[in-house]
């Protein structure tokens, strides 16, 4: 599975998302993340990058980004949702984390 890394110069978490594919997901989400213990706190919410506006996954990670979470996170996703579909990973900054916190709780949390 490929994946890109980008820098976005402005975020702006808007709210969380959710639905019944998107509960499944965190739920799958939520047992990996148990298991990996490298992942202290995930959020799913629709977020403005820059110009674009999307889903993105929002992960407070115990060591930073890590290339092992993306793969995993990538294969767990391609299991709910169809191969067109995409999701942002976004390995939040202690900043980013509390903007976010304003408009969505987290969906896993050790």
């Amino acid at each position: 599975m490929k994946w890109d890394q980008h820098r976005v110069a402005e975020i702006r978490f808007l709210h969380e998302q959710d639905g019944p594919s998107e509960r499944l997901l965190k739920e799958k989400l939520r047992e990996m993340f148990r298991k990996n213990r490298a992942v202290e706190r995930a959020y799913l919410a629709i977020a403005q990058l820059g110009e674009e506006t999307g889903v993105v996954l929002g992960l407070a990670a115990r060591f930073g980004p890590e290339e092992k979470i993306v793969t995993k996170v990538q294969t767990v996703f391609a299991s709910v949702f169809n191969s067109s579909e995409h999701l942002d990973i976004l390995f939040l900054t202690a900043k980013q984390e509390t903007e976010l916190t304003q408009v969505c709780k987290p969906f896993f949390s050790v």
